[in-house]
């Protein structure tokens, strides 16, 4: 039986700055003659800033990329070229950045989830013992006691 290799054409990323002010990084197709654009995986790029302290004299400025319609079963979603304001080339970090999370958010997540079960796991078993055997257990963790 031979192997079939199916490849799957993945559009380039672009930056979309719409009308209303949004900002949003999706692969583009584009059909000639049509007045929509299909836009593939879209993500916002929302920016907040972020107040170093209260006795610095500058804001550093953050980005997050959210799915630009929140829980959609959706892949593709088409939007009229009125409603673009400019298009633009990602520059690579955040192209990076949204392939990461488009392609990846599932199974970047799944070690998390884990290394926190198994937290809550040990911490639920650290405060069962009593507090000589908590003690005990920690210098023994750290390497400061061999067990008996």
């Amino acid at each position: 039986m031979d192997k079939k290799e199916t490849t799957v054409k993945i559009p380039v990323p672009r930056l979309l700055k719409l009308v209303s002010g949004e900002q949003i990084i999706a692969g583009m197709y584009v059909t000639e003659g049509s007045d929509f654009i299909r836009l593939n995986d879209p993500y916002k790029l929302d920016l907040y800033a972020d107040d170093m302290s209260g006795e610095s004299y500058y804001v550093e400025e953050k980005m997050a990329l959210k799915p630009w319609v929140f829980q959609a079963t959706d892949k593709i979603f088409s939007i009229h070229k009125n409603n673009i304001m400019t298009l633009a080339v990602p520059n690579e970090t955040l192209k990076d950045y949204y392939n990461n999370i488009r392609l990846n958010y599932t199974k970047t997540l799944e070690p998390i989830l884990k290394e926190k079960a198994k937290k809550d796991s040990m911490n639920e078993a650290l405060n069962k013992m009593s507090d000589d055997d908590y003690f005990e257990t920690l210098e023994y963790l750290k390497g400061n006691k061999t067990k008996h």
